[in-house]
């Protein structure tokens, strides 16, 4: 039987190996041009939107790899080091006994030496960086500056870790015993980290190299580490070092230093969105997706493209084809002397509508499938793409194991009817996890939160159902703004979208509201949740305005949200109220 291994591993990035992520990983411009320059920045994005993987490829140690494999020559005027905030050193949870001012300190030491033993470990991943003659240099300049003492008969770089532990411990200690000297054994920023690097840069190698931090899930530091790390992004002088910070949104940092000033987006750092709310094809994240795929199948010798690999089911492809040769003879009698640009917006709005409002309320799911349908159940998170697809393959090789040895085929397309399976196996189970084990897999989510967000949920799926089966102007909105908010209606609903935003049911995006130009946040729920309840994936891109009042209602009673069924409250083409 041909060794069949799964192309679409979806496991965290930190888990692949370096083979794998140079494998798979694909260069997205908007990304590297940052990642890869000398400017602070922060990157949000919710799990799975692929941050670590950005980190992890251009860390120093996966560059070396991949020098090493095109027999390129490495540069490094940057160097960039991957530092993973989820550690027992950046966790320690000391400060909590402590007065502010200890625990500042305390904080920030011990984030300082964990960056120090990653940066010890990144360098020495390029063969022979740093001579004999220069690690001996390096061993007297580092004891008379950071005060620590590195064992002689101990080769350098294992001296340094030991004397960078025990830097650690001696404070973990002093703690312990309520020393008054603590104070002197902490590493600050300035006392350690940067006199680190103006060592390293005395050798040859590293004499011109600016030190590039990437701080993966800043949200995970405590609070006196990320006003730590705001004002190490403050420093004006970005010659030696600069920080990139990957996060979540619904968790993201603020940014308030320690001095209880603030770092300014655009003069301190630059903001990058990682999630994209458009998923078509011709989007940049539906190019990106399908880059990421052709890599996967690449990985297993298919040759096929995603579309190919991933079919349309063919009568779906033939009904909406027919229900397409409706829309377009509906918008001929709606604008009779209509301009190409009227009638082509009205097919677009109209044709998947028509698909669905002429099934039969009796009639089974449709049939979803195809790649397109999968860039859009992505809802823009690139793990969302990848876990229906893993599964899909994974079916395959079921299917497979039951055949006899002799009748083993290559996978080379996962037939529409097992995509259909998939997909609604994964719709079905996403709302069972709402209803049954949200609140046992969020933190802070209580039984009675997790319930309002479920009912939360299922009306918004009532909404749009009653949407899509109406003749109204924009059938397909799937994403929504919330309008009327009180003082009372935003605590409440504030408690239920944050639980929703962590547990990745609902998306949050800002755009311009139509009416005022003013930036407004909208909404969207994750689209794989639409299958079950036999709604259309793609939507369109139209926002539904709904009040606070109704969604609260929605929520907390359990009270279907209002819907008139004509374009009465629809004042203009991409946000509608109710």
């Amino acid at each position: 039987m041909p060794n069949y291994k799964n192309p679409f591993e979806y496991e965290q990035a930190t888990k692949l190996s370096t083979e794998d992520v140079l494998k798979y990983y694909i260069e997205d411009f908007n990304y590297s041009r940052f990642v890869s320059s000398k400017r602070n920045i922060f990157l949000v994005g919710e799990r799975g939107t692929g941050k670590t993987m950005t980190f992890l490829y251009y860390s120093l140690p996966i560059q070396v790899q991949r020098v090493l494999k095109h027999e390129t020559e490495l540069d490094l005027s940057l160097v960039s080091v991957y530092i993973p905030c989820n550690t027992p050193l950046t966790h320690r949870r000391e400060y909590e006994l402590l007065d502010p001012l200890n625990a500042s300190l305390a904080s920030e030491h011990f984030m300082v030496v964990s960056i120090m033993k990653e940066v010890l470990d990144s360098i020495y991943s390029v063969p022979g960086i740093i001579s004999k003659d220069e690690e001996e240099m390096l061993r007297s300049e580092l004891e008379y500056a950071l005060h620590l003492t590195l064992p002689s008969n101990i080769p350098f770089k294992r001296a340094l870790d030991l004397a960078l532990d025990k830097a650690s411990v001696s404070v973990q200690e002093s703690l312990n015993s309520d020393e008054d000297d603590i104070k002197k054994l902490f590493m600050s920023f300035n006392s350690g980290l940067k006199l680190f690097l103006v060592c390293l840069r005395q050798t040859e190698k590293l004499r011109n190299s600016h030190f590039s931090f990437l701080i993966d899930d800043a949200q995970l530091f405590n609070p006196y580490q990320k006003r730590a790390l705001n004002s190490w992004i403050a420093y004006r002088d970005n010659a030696l070092f600069s920080f990139k910070v990957a996060t979540t949104r619904v968790e993201a940092p603020s940014f308030e230093t320690s001095s209880g000033g603030s770092i300014l987006e655009g003069h301190d750092f630059t903001w990058i969105e990682m999630e994209q709310p458009y998923q078509n094809r011709t989007s940049a994240f539906g190019k990106f997706a399908r880059s990421i795929v052709n890599s996967r199948l690449a990985a297993i010798g298919v040759t096929k493209i995603p579309e190919e690999f991933f079919p349309e089911n063919p009568a779906f492809t033939k009904d909406i084809e027919e229900a397409k040769r409706k829309a377009q003879e509906e918008a001929v009698i709606k604008y009779p002397d209509g301009t190409p640009k009227q009638i082509a917006d009205y097919i677009y709005k109209y044709t998947r509508a028509i698909y669905f409002q002429e099934r039969s309320p009796r009639a089974n799911l449709p049939p979803y499938s195809g790649f397109d349908l999968l860039t859009h159940l992505s809802t823009g998170v690139i793990r969302n793409l990848l876990n229906p697809c893993y599964h899909m393959y994974d079916r395959m090789l079921s299917e497979i194991q039951k055949k006899p040895e002799n009748e083993a085929i290559p996978i080379d397309e996962i037939p529409p009817n097992i995509q259909t399976e998939v997909i609604l196996q994964l719709s079905k189970e996403k709302w069972e996890w709402i209803a049954n084990k949200l609140d046992n897999s969020i933190e802070g989510c209580s039984r009675e939160v997790a319930k309002r967000v479920y009912q939360l949920m299922d009306n918004l799926a009532i909404l749009f159902k009653k949407r899509l089966r109406s003749k109204i102007s924009e059938p397909r909105a799937v994403e929504f703004t919330i309008s009327g908010f009180d003082e009372k209606s935003y605590a409440d609903l504030s408690e239920v979208l944050l639980v929703a935003q962590k547990a990745q049911l609902i998306y949050t995006y800002w755009s311009s509201a139509k009416d005022s130009g003013k930036r407004e946040p909208y909404y969207m729920p994750n689209k794989m949740l639409w299958p079950e309840r036999g709604l259309d994936p793609h939507g369109q891109h139209a926002r539904v305005s709904i009040t606070a009042h109704n969604l609260l209602n929605a929520a907390v009673n359990n009270i279907e949200i209002p819907f008139s069924g004509d374009d009465q409250d629809e004042p203009t083409l991409f946000t509608t109220a109710v």
